[in-house]
């Protein structure tokens, strides 16, 4: 009967080998219970309790060999299904109060552990300064190799292989990177480097992976003289149908764990080496439970950066969680740039947590990052749809953008849950007010009035914005005095709150105060308020007769909102006004002068100040490198600067870390300037409707690669979301995709095209494509692409309108290609005119 169970238990085991690529599932709760059991443990106990547990229950698949060093993966499913299959029918307590593995588990453990190798017949093996524990009765064959000593079962194709690599041959990090290359392993399951940290631990690596029906395991320790020692174990699970080797197999692999734990140094005990205080990893369990239950920001950045400086020792589940509550921590000191640094990190290591993409959203909407922003609460959303209140945070967002019936379909989600606050009534009233349906407003504005009332009552310190909130909400609604006194009395305590001043302005026009509204809104303003608050000014302006600033602002709201009926309307109310005023639609040169930031209607926007990013990627290393994209870069530079704009920035060959950081610099950039132009030269491709740009160290090796290895097209735009007057993105990136074909799809319906999808632009933005959708944008032969030197030519033409430039490009190129490449513009502007060169 023993017999029997085992052979069945061996056919579980084989047709795990002969999948490998099937998904492991990790119940990350109990995971996370079991990491606190060995966080309890020295090193030396911890490395013992692996030892003796019985390792044929200690995995459901080769996916699982252990990585010897920390209380890892393997260590929790061997402790869980140990218990699993043994303590059923036995009448002991697994674990003590604390959560210590009990003595009579350990004792259990041992036993079997001690039967097993009896059984096996374990004797010891010496090479080249390290030792192992083997079974003689299943590895008898001993040879002598060039490399070391090697193992072997005579009757089936099985191999233990002790070997050492001198420092002189390659670094040790070196022959790691080699031995993931090898191609004897074509693909890595488990793949970690640790490295030597206060002097106590070796560096050493692990590594499994499979070939068709071979196994491979190697571990290999950092010797005293910088050499690489360890072993490597090979086997092939294929044993046909004899049923005696299938047997043996079987046992062998029991044995492994007992072998792997076994090996050590003669000159470096690995032993007495990686072993750590008990008192440090007590530090480490508080600093963990602190870096996740803290509430002061500066206690949570401490503990959780106490955690990460053992990084190398911990597992990407604890160093995703670890990074993410240090994000938080960040972003609660107001520090958004660090936190949204920890939320990549954490997303990187784990794409399945809400709390990263929602914490990461936090941030950027804290920073105006609004499109990005609302892309992380979607992903958040999508991984966990019941968090309705990232809708309120969408709905701020989508408020911000204009994107007004948006704002107000995500709020009526958060209502309809039960879950609206004062500012989800507020945002929902303003944007209905911005969409012309007042009655609906005015609904909405009473209840955020009464929800601050409830909240002051409740309590007035821990609610002290409410205060703002009522304020803004008795403004837009019928209670001007109410207003002036909410927005005064909190101004008194928050002497630089823009919102209030808005709250304020608001309630002077209101009461028909225009001038007191106009000192207002322009405080406001200068304390970086945005919202609709350049039209409202505009309002105040126009009623009190002064069309030429009115029509200034009008035009401002209009380049940030395009479709904003009330402004449009406001501007053909002031051009009017302008010629009862100044018998014409300009007004005169002398009296009142216009603000450095408004333009007069009707006249030429003035250019104020220009920058562009132009980037080149040519060099990549995944595939073919680009001949032109930096040639055509440097042209174009040259170009922009000589039609005057005073800021270019010239990059080249950027990889994934440089172009997000050029993105984040020219962002800053953008905050401060009239028009932001990026021009993108490389590869780019759109994947599941999401366009990204390619980094030239991108390998792309599989369909998931693209979220971490290339930028997405949102980005770049957000990073000229700043800027004032006009925001263009031009992309040479349609040419044909060698990453296209060879990039491993996770689903045959996900499509992975070689070019860009079209987009649609927010605000006054424009996004230029050299080809059209299906299209192959060309190299040319004459050094440049046809796309650059018609966009080089035409840019150098003075008094060219934007609009009519882009269409004399797409004729100069559909004639240089014979029609075989037509550019495509996307997006829209307001009315006035835009001109790269006005000429002298």
């Amino acid at each position: 009967m023993l017999r029997l169970k085992t052979i069945a238990a061996l056919i579980g085991l084989t047709l795990a080998i002969a999948t490998p690529a099937a998904a492991q599932i990790i119940d990350y709760a109990r995971f996370e219970k079991a990491k606190r059991i060995g966080d309890q443990l020295s090193s030396t106990q911890l490395r013992q309790l692996q030892s003796d547990l019985s390792w044929n229950t200690g995995y459901n698949s080769l996916t699982n060999f252990p990585l010897w060093g920390s209380f890892d993966e393997a260590t929790f499913v061997a402790i869980r299904n140990f218990q699993s299959h043994n303590l059923r029918s036995l009448n002991i307590k697994p674990l003590e109060e604390n959560s210590i593995p009990s003595p009579e588990l350990i004792k259990l453990a041992r036993t079997k552990a001690a039967k097993q190798k009896a059984l096996l017949d374990f004797r010891t093996a010496s090479a080249q300064g390290m030792t192992i524990d083997y079974p003689a009765s299943l590895l008898p064959a001993r040879e002598e190799t060039p490399t070391g000593l090697r193992l072997r079962a005579p009757r089936w194709d099985m191999s233990v292989e002790l070997q050492a690599f001198s420092a002189g041959d390659m670094p040790f990090e070196g022959r790691f990177e080699a031995m993931k290359a090898t191609p004897e392993v074509t693909r890595i399951v488990q793949a970690k480097l640790f490295k030597a940290r206060a002097g106590r631990n070796p560096t050493y690596f692990v590594l499994f992976g499979t070939k068709d029906s071979l196994g491979f395991y190697a571990r290999f320790i950092k010797g005293a003289d910088g050499s690489a020692r360890g072993m490597i174990i090979r086997w092939n699970a294929d044993t046909g149908k004899d049923t005696t080797q299938m047997v043996e197999m079987f046992e062998a692999y029991d044995a492994f764990g007992v072998m792997i734990g076994s090996l050590r140094l003669d000159d470096d005990d690995s032993g007495s080496a990686a072993e750590a205080p008990l008192s440090e990893i007590a530090d480490l369990r508080a600093n963990r439970q602190l870096c996740g239950q803290a509430k002061v920001a500066d206690d949570i950045v401490k503990a959780c950066s106490d955690v990460l400086a053992v990084g190398d020792l911990l597992l990407p589940q604890t160093l995703a969680v670890t990074n993410s509550n240090r994000g938080w921590g960040f972003y609660l000191k107001g520090d958004y740039d660090k936190a949204i640094a920890d939320y990549n990190e954490a997303i990187a290591l784990r794409q399945d947590d809400d709390l990263s993409f929602s914490g990461r959203g936090y941030a950027r909407f804290a920073k105006g990052d609004n499109a990005q922003a609302i892309a992380d609460f979607d992903q958040a959303l999508r991984l966990k749809p019941t968090r309705t209140e990232l809708l309120s945070y969408r709905a701020s967002a989508a408020l911000r953008l204009g994107r007004l019936q948006e704002s107000v379909d995500n709020i009526t989600s958060v209502v309809a849950g039960g879950k609206a606050a004062t500012p989800d009534y507020l945002n929902r009233g303003v944007a209905l007010l911005e969409l012309g349906r007042k009655d609906e407003a005015a609904s909405d504005l009473s209840r955020a009035v009464d929800s601050a009332n409830d909240e002051l009552t409740a309590d007035p310190g821990k609610n002290a914005y409410s205060l703002m909130y009522r304020a803004m909400a008795k403004a837009y609604g019928n209670d001007p005095d109410g207003a002036i006194a909410d927005a005064t009395r909190f101004l008194s305590t928050t002497p630089q709150s823009p919102e209030a001043f808005h709250a304020r302005g608001l309630a002077q026009a209101a009461k028909q105060d225009y001038a007191a509204a106009i000192v207002d809104y322009t405080q406001a303003i200068s304390l970086g308020r945005k919202s609709f608050i350049l039209r409202q000014r505009g309002d105040a302006y126009l009623a009190a007769g002064q069309p030429d600033l009115a029509a200034a602002d009008y035009l401002a709201m209009l380049r940030q909102f395009p479709s904003n009926p009330l402004a449009a309307a406001g501007l053909e109310k002031a051009k009017q006004a302008l010629v009862q005023k100044f018998g014409s639609a300009n007004p005169p040169a002398t009296g009142q002068a216009t603000p450095a930031t408004s333009t007069p209607a009707q006249a030429p926007v003035s250019m104020g100040r220009r920058i562009a990013l132009i980037i080149g990627n040519g060099a990549y290393t995944g595939t073919s490198p680009l001949p032109n994209p930096k040639r055509d870069a440097a042209r174009l530079a040259e170009t922009f600067r000589s039609i005057g704009f005073s800021d270019v920035t010239l990059v080249e060959d950027l990889d994934v870390q440089g172009f997000n950081r050029a993105l984040q610099e020219f962002s800053d950039k953008a905050a401060q300037a009239d028009w932001a132009v990026v021009y993108y030269a490389g590869h780019g491709m759109e994947v599941d409707n999401v366009n990204y740009l390619i980094p030239v160290d991108a390998k792309l090796e599989k369909e998931r690669d693209i979220l971490f290895e290339a930028v997405p097209l949102d980005r770049v735009m957000a990073a000229g979301e700043g800027a004032k007057s006009l925001r263009l993105v031009i992309l040479d990136a349609c040419r044909n995709n060698p990453f296209e074909g060879s990039m491993a799809k996770k689903s045959a319906t996900r499509a992975v095209t070689r070019g860009l999808s079209r987009v649609e632009p927010d605000g006054a933005s424009l996004v230029v494509y050299a080809a059209k959708a299906g299209q192959v944008a060309l190299d040319g032969a004459d050094g440049n692409s046809p796309f650059v030197t018609a966009l080089d030519t035409n840019l150098r033409k003075p008094n060219v309108e934007i609009g009519k430039l882009f269409r004399l490009v797409r004729d100069d190129v559909m004639k240089a290609t014979e029609r075989q490449q037509e550019p495509f513009t996307y997006g829209s502007l307001p009315g006035e005119d835009f001109f790269f060169n006005p000429g002298k």
